[in-house]
This record gives structure tokens, C-alpha cells and sequence, in this order.
């Protein structure tokens, strides 16, 4: 602590002793400066004072007195040792007088005394200001030199130009003295130096741009104070600048800072050796110190350690007189009391040990009974987990074999409804009409069920994948209605769409089966009436509603329909064979889509469901409606149907015929081929299975035609796949129809695809994607 203390104070000391120093000697160096810049000045003022004398002879508006001028040169000469020679310049440039120590005295030779280069140029300064300095030159390459010109105040008046000798000024510089080794310089305009201690050095004609002394000048530092530098020897120096006003010269004046600072140095050696000395002293009183507390602190540490040990018997015995010995007495008095404690807790924990035993001998029986009634658990557990993980894999299996079976399961399901609108067009006898109709009827329930057990599969194998897009609700709803309209009209129903100019943001696939599943579940259950379908929008969101005047769902029923297998009990309702899957999937695919599903419903005047989308903010064109069933209009088409299984091909090909199309039937791409080639028309239609086996695909089918033809013909892609293609993936003029597909929905997808090459039927855009 001593040391510490010691050598902060020094180091504070030392330095405001060194700030101190700094201070004398930048007040010295910047007093030596001002003292030579006032010298120097002075010597320079003298001269061009004196020659202001010989300039009287030419005043203002009378003639220039040559002898006059002569005289005062001479005395001139004669007073200011450091003139080495005068001219008088008159106003035309020629030297009309020439005065010098070491030749003969001229005058009136303008053309045998010629001027410099660099002398006219002075001449033409003094014209603008009153003392013109030139560049300094070495005479003979020893003698340092400078020309001065004053001109007249006459604006026709001559001027004086004078060689002044500098040796002065040298003597001026080598005798400024900055403590006992430092020194000063001179440098000219151009950083050359003209003015040292050391001849030498000046008769080297030093160029000093690059030292640091005068970067440090041209950076503005020594101009205000003192900075460090480095001499023409390389050594540390403190130095200042200072200008001499009018030659524009630069007086520099230095001291080496080993000097600056000695006075420093001897304090802090002084300073370092009391330290030391303190130091040394303190480490030896704290030797002693500790020697004589040491001892007593080592006995009780040896004791402390002895009782901790478990000597219990073990006692201290210091006799200091201070804190330690009364320490070392309570030391004694703990371990007498832990004695006295040891012997109690011997006697309670043979007590206890005895309990104890008696209670683990109970516990161990407790716990082997618990282990047995474990192992019967775990045998349970295992055969519960055995059965659930055997449920859960014949569940996924389920899931797998229906999503992965779609298209199997379809392609009957397909052929079979196409086949009883072949022979219901076919029959002409009111009973089997009557029958067929009926067979229809329970195939169409058939198609039902098949579609809404694929879709829950779809939807519980977590394969469905979002494909978010802007949609144009007034398409979305000429394709619901393509479809429902022909269902709508068997049960003598209004199915009407309002017309709806947004767009939303949503997945057209999912939001097509939300539709289509709420549009077919209000035809199901209105037995008279209207269904109507609309939108209308709040804020940034589309609100689209389904309306009926069906049989309505009470409140207590409300929050069960949208279970799986759940139907409403009414006799109202025409019976239609299904599952209670269609709700069930409109409540999954929203919550796929992140929307919500509002229900509002009275019994016995209607329901209405709301679906709240985003909207997109774009309008979409305006779209006819979709035209009503005219089978007519097909008459005289040419369609090429391609369908790989032979039941679904032949009930296409005759149901067409039916209605005087001209079709051509084909298993496959190759078999187009063959029989297009004996056909002079192009097709108008090409109606597809989108999976024709192996290779071969709809897709194939269409691009050959369409680069045969050499024209992009409308087309119709029909699938059973559980994961079609999306209708923006599909070529232009394409139009996607999922299996089962009944007569009048193909019709009716026949008449608006062959609206392309006909301009007078308007097409919806949504089919033609």
C-alpha cells in the first residue's frame, strides 16, 4: 500500500512537472521566435525604408531627378553595409541607374543593361503592392541573397531594385540560442533553406518540403505551438514556426527534447529511488510483522485442523494476551461441547437405526408388492399399445388404399352412369324409363358416397397441397352451376347465381369442393323452392353465401353437422343414399384454407352458409351466364373421345352418337393416328381420360391432335385421380371434369368448350384456363 501510494504520487508529480516544463519551454521557443522574427523584420524594414529615400526624386507629375536618385544611392551604399547593389527602373522597363559595391556605376543604358526574367516579374509585383521580395539566390553559389523592389507612387513613376546581402540575417539566426544546444533556421518561399548555424548545410541548397518540421506547417501545426519533430540528424526536437511577413519566409527555432525534459528526468530518478527504497523498507517491517503473528495463527490452525479431524480431546494453548489466544480459547470450548454432542447423537442414532430397520423391512415388502402390480401394468399397457398401433396402421392403410385407388374406383363408377344415359336415351317405354331413372338414381348416390369417402381419404392422408391463387368468383360459379344446374332441374328447383365482379385469394381446388359440396347439400335438402348463391364484400374480405329454402336445421342440431356420418332426420327430403360426409369436407378443406364457416338456419324457411375469403383486390371481367341444356347444339360436332377403359369409351361414344355428334373412339394416342388419318375435317372437340396407361396420358392425346391439326382445339380432361393436376397447371383451352361425370354435366361442358370456335356462345374464362 506504501509502494502504491508512493508511486501515484510520483506518477502525478511527474506529470504536472513535465506539463510544467512543456509550458517554459514552448513559452521559450515562441519568445526566441517572435524575438529573431522581430530582428529579421527590423533588418528588412531599414533597407526598404532608406530606399523609399531615392524614390522622392520621382514624385507625381514632374520629371525624374537622375543625379538626385544617383546621390542617395550612393549614400545608400555607403550607410547600409547589406545592400550590394541599386538600379532605378523608370516606368518603360530600362535601368536608367546602376549602382554596385564591386563594379562601375552605369546609367541611361537601356540596352546595354538588360533585365532578368525573374527581376521584371518583381518589378510588375511592386506595381501592386508596396515592398516586392524575390526568390532568394547564392552568389557565386556561397553568398545567399534576395532582390527588393519598391515601385513609385506614380503611376508613370520608375522603381528601385536592390540585391540585398543576407549574411546578416545568418548571423541573426546563429546567434538565437533555445537552451544550451538548440538552434534555429530560416527557410525562403520555395522551403529552401538560406539561413543555419552550420554554413554548411546552407551552402547545400536544402530542399525541406519533405521534413517534418515544415509538414507540420503546411498542415498548420507549428504555427500556433510548439510541436515534436525530427531534426536534419534525425533526433527528437521541440519546434516552432514562425512567418516572416513579406519575403514570406519561415523562421524555425528548436530545442532537442532530451534537454527540453532533463530537468524531468533527473526528478523521476530521484522519485524512482525513494520509491524503491520506501518499497524495500515496507517489505521488510511486514517480514517482521507477519513473523510475529504467524506463529500463534499456525498453532490454532494445526488445532482447528485436529478437531476437524475428529480429535475431540485435542486442546490449543496460547498465551499471547491478544485476539488470537482468545480465539484458540474458543476453539477449546467447541470442541468440548461437540464432544459432549457427539456422545448424545451415538445414543439417538442407535435409537433410530433400530427403527428404522424395523420400518425397512416394511417398506420392502410394499415395494415387492408394487413391482408385481407394476409388471401385471406394463403387460396391459403393452398389449393396449400393440392393439393401437395395429388399429392406427389398418386406419393409414385405409387412407392409403382409398386416395391411392381413386382413379380404379371412379372409372366404373364413371362408365356406369355414362352407359344408363346411353340406354335412358335409348328407351322409349314409360316403365323402363321410369326404372332407368331409378337405377340412375341410386348410381348418382352410389357416385356419392365413393366421392365423399375419397375425399375425407384425401383429406386425412395430409397430401393436399395449397396452391393459392387469385380466383374470379363469377367463374368459379359458371362452373358450379355447369354442374348442379341439370341436378337442380330434376327436382323442378331454382338454382341462380348472383353476379359477383371480386376476386379472392384462395385455392381454386379446395374452394371449387367448399362450393360444390354446399350447392349440392341445399338442392338435397329443399324440396321446393330456390337456391341462390351470391357474395357480397366487407372491408378487405368477400363474404360468399349459400342460400336455400329447405327444410332449415334446428339450433340443437347445428353444432353436430359438420360430423362425420351425421345426417339430418326429415321425411320432407327426397332420400338420397350418402354418408353425411359433404359438411364434414367443407369443414376440413376450410380449415385448410385458414377460413371460417358461418351457419344461419330456421326450421322449416331455409338455411344459409357463409364462407368470409380475402379478397383480391382486382375486378374480373363481366361473364355471360352459362347456357342451359340444348343438346341440340351438339348436333354435327366432331369429338374425338379417348379413354383407355373400353365400358367408359363405348357409353361416350354412344352417348354422343345419341345426341348426332360424329365421334371417333380410341384406347389411345397410337390409335389416333390411324384413324384421324381417314378423316378430312379437323376435330372440334377432343374429350380425354387424363390416365390412358403406361406412358400415355390425356395430356399425350392432346398435343398430338392439336400439332396434327396444326390448330389449338378445345379439350375436356376427365379423371378419377385423387390428386388431379390443378386447372392452372393444364394447357389453354383445357377444362377439368372429375369422375363420375353424369350425361347432362358433360353436355353441358361440351356446349360451353365448343362456345371457342363458336363467337356467338361466350365461354366462361374459368373453363378456359
Amino acid at each position: 500500500m506504501i509502494a502504491a501510494t508512493l508511486i501515484i504520487a510520483s506518477v502525478v508529480q511527474t506529470a504536472l512537472s513535465v506539463r510544467a516544463q512543456r509550458a517554459r519551454v514552448d513559452e521559450l521557443l515562441m519568445a526566441q521566435s517572435q524575438l529573431a522574427i522581430v530582428q529579421i523584420q527590423s533588418f528588412l524594414s531599414s533597407i526598404t525604408d532608406s530606399m523609399l529615400w531615392a524614390l522622392d526624386y520621382d514624385q507625381p507629375g514632374r520629371p525624374v531627378d537622375l543625379a538626385g536618385v544617383r546621390d542617395v544611392i550612393h549614400r545608400l551604399l555607403r550607410k547600409v553595409p547589406s545592400l550590394l547593389q541599386l538600379r532605378y527602373v523608370s516606368a518603360d522597363g530600362c535601368v536608367r541607374i546602376e549602382v554596385a559595391r564591386v563594379s562601375v556605376d552605369s546609367s541611361d543604358g537601356c540596352a546595354s543593361i538588360p533585365l532578368l526574367e525573374h527581376e521584371r516579374t518583381l518589378l510588375r509585383e511592386a506595381r501592386h503592392r508596396p515592398v516586392a521580395y524575390g526568390r532568394v539566390l547564392f552568389r557565386d553559389g556561397s553568398e545567399p541573397y534576395v532582390d527588393i523592389a519598391i515601385a513609385s507612387r506614380s503611376r508613370l513613376g520608375g522603381a528601385l531594385l536592390a540585391q540585398v546581402d543576407l549574411r546578416q540575417i545568418h548571423s541573426t539566426v546563429t546567434a538565437i540560442r533555445a537552451g544550451a544546444s538548440g538552434s534555429a533556421y530560416i527557410v525562403d518561399q520555395d522551403w529552401q533553406l538560406i539561413a543555419h548555424p552550420d554554413a554548411n548545410l546552407v551552402l547545400r541548397h536544402l530542399d525541406l518540403r519533405a521534413s517534418d518540421a515544415v509538414a507540420a506547417v503546411l498542415s498548420g501545426g507549428l504555427a500556433t505551438s510548439p510541436t515534436m519533430t525530427y531534426d536534419f540528424n534525425g533526433n527528437t526536437v521541440l519546434s516552432v514556426a514562425a512567418p516572416v511577413r513579406g519575403p514570406r519566409w519561415w523562421l524555425f527555432v528548436q530545442q532537442p527534447a532530451r534537454e527540453a525534459f532533463h530537468p524531468i528526468l533527473e526528478s523521476l530518478g530521484a522519485t524512482l529511488f525513494v520509491v524503491l527504497v520506501a518499497l524495500v523498507a515496507a517489505v521488510a517491517v511486514s517480514y517482521l510483522l507477519a513473523r510475529r503473528m504467524s506463529s500463534p495463527i499456525l498453532a490454532v490452525r494445526v488445532g482447528a485442523e485436529r478437531i476437524g479431524a475428529g480429535d475431540l480431546q485435542t486442546r490449543i494453548v496460547i498465551e499471547t494476551g491478544d485476539e488470537v489466544e482468545l480465539l484458540a480459547h474458543e476453539f477449546n470450548r467447541m470442541a468440548i461441547a461437540l464432544g459432549e454432542s457427539h456422545e448424545h447423537l451415538e445414543a439417538k442414532v442407535s435409537q433410530r437405526t433400530a427403527a428404522l430397520e424395523l420400518v425397512g423391512a416394511k417398506v420392502r415388502r410394499q415395494a415387492a408388492e408394487l413391482a408385481a402390480v407394476n409388471a401385471e401394468l406394463s403387460s396391459r399397457l403393452g398389449e393396449l399399445a400393440l392393439r393401437k398401433d395395429e388399429a392406427e396402421r389398418a386406419s393409414a392403410a385405409k387412407t392409403r388404399f382409398l386416395a391411392a385407388a381413386s382413379h380404379d374406383l371412379m372409372q366404373p363408377m364413371h362408365a356406369v352412369g355414362l352407359l344408363l344415359g346411353v340406354l335412358y336415351e335409348r328407351l322409349h317405354n314409360p316403365d323402363e324409363s321410369n326404372l332407368v331413372s331409378k337405377i340412375q338414381a341410386a348410381v348418382h348416390g352410389m357416385e356419392s358416397l365413393f366421392s365423399g369417402l375419397l375425399d375425407i381419404s384425401k383429406l386425412d392422408s395430409h397430401t393436399v397441397t395449397l396452391d393459392m391463387q387469385t380466383i374470379e368468383l363469377e367463374d368459379l360459379f359458371a362452373f358450379v352451376e355447369l354442374n348442379y344446374q341439370p341436378l337442380a332441374q330434376e327436382k323442378n328447383l331454382s338454382l341462380r347465381f348472383a353476379r359477383c365482379r371480386y376476386g379472392v385469394r384462395s385455392d381454386s381446388a379446395l374452394l371449387e369442393r367448399i362450393v360444390a359440396n354446399l350447392v349440392s347439400n341445399a338442392i338435397r335438402y329443399t324440396v321446393a323452392g330456390k337456391v341462390l348463391i351470391g357474395c357480397r364484400r366487407v372491408g378487405n374480405t368477400v363474404r360468399l353465401q349459400v342460400h336455400d329454402t329447405g327444410v332449415g336445421i334446428a339450433a340443437a342440431l347445428q353444432g353436430h353437422i359438420f360430423e362425420e356420418f351425421y345426417q339430418i332426420d326429415t321425411q320432407r327430403c327426397e332420400p338420397r343414399q350418402g354418408l353425411g360426409l359433404g359438411l364434414s369436407i367443407v369443414q376440413r378443406s376450410a380449415a385448410l384454407l385458414g377460413v371460417a364457416i358461418h351457419l344461419t338456419s330456421t326450421p322449416g324457411r331455409g338455411s344459409m352458409f357463409e364462407i368470409t375469403l380475402p379478397l383480391a383486390h382486382r375486378q374480373a371481367a363481366a361473364v355471360s351466364p352459362v347456357p342451359g341444356l340444348n343438346t341440340q347444339r351438339l348436333r354435327g360436332a366432331f369429338i374425338v373421345v379417348v379413354d383407355d377403359d373400353v365400358n367408359a369409351l363405348y357409353a361416350m361414344e354412344q352417348l354422343f352418337g345419341l345426341v348426332g355428334c360424329h365421334v371417333i373412339a380410341a384406347r389411345s394416342t397410337a390409335e389416333i393416328h390411324d384413324l384421324l388419318s381417314c378423316h378430312i375435317r379437323i376435330p372440334d372437340l377432343i374429350v380425354t381420360d387424363l390416365r390412358l396407361g403406361g406412358a400415355d396420358s390425356g395430356l399425350h392425346a392432346i398435343d398430338y391432335i392439336r400439332r396434327d391439326s396444326e390448330q389449338s382445339i378445345a379439350a375436356i380432361i376427365v379423371t378419377g385421380e385423387s390428386n388431379p393436376p390443378s386447372q392452372a397447371s393444364l394447357p389453354d383451352h383445357c377444362m377439368l371434369l372429375r369422375k363420375p361425370v353424369r350425361p347432362a354435366s358433360l353436355f353441358n361442358a361440351c356446349i360451353a368448350m365448343l362456345g371457342i370456335s363458336n363467337p356467338e356462345t361466350p365461354v366462361p374464362a374459368y373453363l378456359l384456363q
